[in-house]
């Protein structure tokens, strides 16, 4: 809490203090009795005590699930909790980052006795993703309003706007059915490979005992193993993939946020291990995995504004990034593994990552944003070389989901990888 004055009575004690000068110059009696109702409020302002502020604060969404673009209302209660009361607060409530007011203001103020409550509401337009308020801040003055006590009431109240991905044709990513590919050495599977002889110390339960039955030969069947793949989430958040479609709107590494996030769940929900890859300045790993506390962490990682920041970092993407970006991923990211990136498509570094990745032998998909709306020469321009980069990537047998923000994501990605 911040005490601080607020200098209301600064100019009532210079002219106070000006008319008593010039009564006393002049020998007006009159002006310097005028003076006298001024200081005694000033006076009196010095002799109140601080208030005792003790706020607790409610938020109440409806609806509770909003879909993206409905509008949302949003109804704040503020409790006085404190044994006084409180002459002058003033409240102004923390409006998620990435949202705007539509109707409405998210400031309020009142007079609040000991116990009494204060409620106000404002509507505001959810986009995809989860969004978190931020502290509340109240000011609250003393009687006289000299003084003014700063607060921050802190809640956990997030609107969450989802876009479900239930399931999606992973084979198109990893392999030739989600969660397992077939392996090029055989073993104990269980698609039928070949027969050959037996060889001592071969399992019972790998005998061909029909054969035996019929021949009284000894055979043992081998069966194509199939060995579990792995999926790494790969969000592109460099600085150069902040863009958006106007002042208010979401960036693209939101949007790519919430892709992940989405696509995390279709992918645990087939059984595949996951991991999560997340390129800028002070790139993230999470080696893949299919524990509920791994999949836990990468979707704690793929929530925190402080990881994957709402505002874009200080830093540009420094020359050569490909090859950082690439070198990172490279060592960690098997041949055999697939890779879903997610990137706006705003420069060719996802491109020539996308290519590297290929001629390693992975299995590569991207789920690209489009921030480029609008009709300026700029943003067809731009539009312009981002669909050039979507040709480019579907020519070296890459998939891209060509998402628009406005629709819902698992349509578009099941029509994207069909193609």
């Amino acid at each position: 809490m911040i005490r601080r004055r607020t200098g209301r009575w600064n100019g009532t004690v210079i002219v106070a203090l000006s008319a008593i000068a010039v009564g006393v110059l002049l020998a007006e009696s009159a002006l310097v009795l005028l003076a006298i109702p001024p200081i005694v409020f000033v006076g009196y302002s010095h002799l109140t005590r601080d208030p005792v502020v003790s706020l607790s604060v409610d938020h109440h969404l409806a609806p509770t699930d909003p879909t993206h673009g409905e509008s949302v209302e949003v109804t704040v209660t503020v409790r006085n909790e404190g044994p006084q009361p409180l002459a002058d607060v003033r409240v102004l409530d923390g409006v998620p980052p990435m949202l705007s007011v539509r109707d409405g203001t998210p400031r309020h103020g009142a007079v609040l006795g000991p116990g009494e409550s204060t409620t106000f509401s404002y509507r505001v337009e959810p986009k995809h993703g989860v969004h978190r308020f931020e502290p509340v801040t109240a000011v609250v003055r003393d009687v006289s309003g000299r003084l003014a006590m700063v607060t921050t009431l802190s809640t956990s109240t997030a609107i969450s706007c989802r876009s479900p991905v239930r399931t999606i044709p992973l084979e198109r990513v990893v392999g030739n059915r989600p969660g397992a590919t077939a392996g090029a050495t055989t073993g104990s599977g269980v698609e039928f490979s070949t027969v050959r002889s037996y060889r001592f110390g071969d399992p019972p339960g790998r005998i061909d005992w029909n054969r035996y039955a019929r021949s009284g030969s000894l055979s043992t069947v081998s069966y194509r193993e199939e060995r579990t793949e792995s999926v790494v989430l790969c969000v592109d958040a460099r600085r150069e993939c902040y863009l958006s479609a106007g002042p208010a709107e979401p960036h693209a590494v939101l949007y790519e946020r919430v892709a992940a996030r989405e696509v995390l769940d279709a992918v645990t929900a087939a059984g595949t291990p996951v991991g999560l890859s997340i390129l800028s300045a002070e790139s993230t790993w999470l080696a893949p995995g299919t524990c509920s506390h791994h999949v836990g962490n990468i979707e704690r990682t793929l929530e925190d504004d402080t990881t994957l920041s709402l505002e874009p970092p200080d830093r540009r993407t420094e020359d050569g990034c490909v090859d950082a970006h690439v070198s990172t991923l490279q060592p960690a990211v098997r041949a055999d593994w697939g890779v879903v990136l997610f990137s706006p498509l705003c420069d060719d570094v996802p491109v020539e990552i996308s290519r590297r990745l290929r001629e390693r032998g992975c299995s590569v998909a991207v789920v690209s944003p489009d921030v480029t709306s609008g009709n300026s020469l700029a943003t067809a321009f731009s539009q312009l070389r981002r669909r050039n980069r979507i040709a480019t990537l579907r020519r070296a047998d890459v998939p891209v989901v060509d998402w628009d923000p406005e629709t819902p994501l698992e349509p578009t990605i099941r029509r994207s990888v069909g193609r």
